[in-house]
């Protein structure tokens, strides 16, 4: 079940964007469960409740809690990274705050039904990538961890250390192994340190500063490599936020 929240003070808009996914062909085989809200407070309130959702359209120009609260709230108190968040504007122009809450698109009123479809279309590529896991075997078990879930391996010796959302794992491996298995947002910043594209908050030149605030050192060597990787990930999210 691919879950999606909309949330929009004007419930006409909220209906249009529900009707759009609903009704379009090329959705028809995928199982989705959508939820509708009129303001932050019960968006946050559901969320509170351990409701989970893959992704939340989002109405920036809110009531009393404005769509940019809703992001930090789900981003830093709730420490949910993981959520797709798509923004909605009546306006052309963003914030650059809204960037630390990492959306993946911005879709300007009045809606186009097209630029809906394909955020839906991506949301749900992304998550059925990140819902696939790394294994590994830990004090003689094998456990499995989601892509989306580890913010990062590092490295000490032959232990490594897989520092995850909600927990921290220790097991007996080599860096240059576990890149091999690992996705292509998954970036190594140090020989030490690998790390998810997509749980970095901050890019600093010597350093990368995760979610968690954690701090990723750069090695002098690596930071042209990094600063090209930011750069060609940064313009295609650009381009998906425009599309």
């Amino acid at each position: 079940m691919f879950r999606i929240a909309i949330c929009d003070d004007v419930k006409s808009i909220c209906d249009e964007i529900k009707n759009i996914i609903l009704e379009n062909k090329e959705l028809q085989s995928e199982k989705i469960k959508i939820d509708i809200f009129n303001n932050g407070e019960t968006l946050i309130e559901e969320l509170r409740e351990n409701t989970q959702y893959d992704l939340i359209f989002l109405d920036i120009e809110l009531g009393e809690i404005n769509g940019v609260e809703v992001g930090h709230i789900i981003r830093d108190n709730m420490e949910d990274y993981t959520t797709k968040i798509v923004y909605l504007s009546g306006k052309n122009s963003y914030d650059r705050q809204l960037f630390d809450v990492q959306p993946m698109k911005f879709i300007s009123k009045p809606i186009d039904e097209e630029k809906v479809i394909k955020a839906v279309l991506l949301a749900i590529k992304i998550s059925d990538k990140e819902n696939k896991a790394f294994e590994f075997k830990n004090f003689k078990s094998s456990v499995k961890v989601l892509y989306s879930e580890i913010i990062y391996f590092e490295s000490d010796k032959r232990e490594i250390k897989i520092v995850c959302v909600k927990e921290t794992y220790r097991f007996y491996g080599k860096m240059e192994e576990i890149k091999k298995h690992l996705p292509e947002f998954f970036i190594q910043p140090h020989r030490s340190y690998i790390v998810n594209y997509e749980q970095i908050k901050h890019f600093k030149p010597d350093e990368l500063i995760v979610f968690t605030g954690d701090r990723i050192p750069i090695s002098q060597s690596k930071r042209i490599e990094i600063k090209e990787i930011q750069i060609k990930y940064e313009k295609k999210r650009m381009e998906d936020e425009l599309d």
